[in-house]
């Protein structure tokens, strides 16, 4: 894919902001009136929250705060939540993201009927060996049949580094059945993670960050059934220069209502040291698109 890079999407933030220091994982919906809705991870250096954004037609990002805070003391998001991925229904919308209790990471769930103001529901699966640290950085999809859940899982391995993606199926997204791993990292690459899953004309297409030690790009795959999956090779590269030459991380991809494909994305710029990510952009432009 030929993908045009647009820089950084959201305006820098100040200091003291829920982002101050990084962000990280952005997940954006399209309303039908052209609206995007954009949620994501942010780090003030102390606790990790999950963030709103949104972008009306023709106009720059505008912030809009905390979406999802840490948890209390003693609940198993206390430490901090992050990795959203929001999908809407037909009852309002549903977010499934990562709560951190201080030793472990699992996957939590909550529900809005707008968007904006969101019940959290707790941990939604038991772990398994291959996310015995973590289970995180999940991506919901609803098809005809069924639902899925994939996410990464971190099993301590290679100084808590090493990550496979993982799967689950639902028939309401009340409960999961675990699949297993669906995607290893394959030679030369360290870690798989941040998962993104959409149909295009029956194939699922998966972007994910392929790590191999040093530098994240964005790879693809794609799959026929969900559960074996073929490997399409880096699909963005960190730049030569520009706020990701570092490093290209967390994909969030969308065809977007013009035609056009869109990713968003984590960058980081040379010289950094303190792994301050930003939130990027990229399209494919759609034939009509200039």
């Amino acid at each position: 894919m030929d993908w045009k890079q647009e820089g950084i999407t959201l305006p820098a933030p100040s200091s003291g902001d829920p982002d101050s220091l990084r962000a990280l994982r952005p997940w954006v919906l399209e309303d039908d009136d052209g609206v995007l809705h954009m949620w994501y991870a942010g780090h003030d250096g102390t606790t990790w929250r999950i963030l709103a954004a949104t972008r009306r037609p023709g106009q720059a990002w505008e912030r809009h705060g905390v979406a999802i805070d840490a948890g209390f003391a003693g609940d198993t998001d206390a430490y901090g939540v992050e990795a959203p991925c929001v999908v809407a229904t037909p009852g309002g919308h549903l977010m499934a993201y990562a709560g951190f209790d201080g030793e472990v990471t699992r996957l939590h769930m909550a529900t809005s009927a707008d968007g904006r103001r969101w019940s959290a529901h707790g941990p939604i699966m038991q772990r398994g060996a291959e996310d015995a640290v973590a289970a995180t950085h999940p991506c919901l999809l609803v098809t005809g049949e069924r639902w899925w859940l994939y996410f990464a899982g971190y099993d301590g391995s290679r100084n808590s580094r090493r990550s496979v993606l993982l799967a689950a199926t639902s028939s309401s997204g009340a409960s999961w059945d675990r699949l297993g791993a669906v995607l290893e990292p394959a030679e030369g690459e360290l870690a798989v993670s941040h998962p993104c899953v959409f149909d295009i004309a029956g194939i699922l297409h998966m972007f994910y960050a392929s790590d191999d030690g040093d530098t994240v790009s964005i790879a693809l795959a794609t799959s026929k059934d969900g559960l074996a999956w073929n490997r399409r090779g880096i699909t963005l590269a960190p730049a030569e220069h520009g706020p990701a030459w570092r490093s290209v991380h967390a994909p969030c991809v969308v065809r977007l209502r013009d035609g056009s494909l869109h990713v968003w994305y984590c960058g980081l710029p040379a010289g950094d040291t303190t792994l301050g990510y930003r939130i990027c952009s990229a399209i494919v432009p759609s034939p009509s698109t200039p």
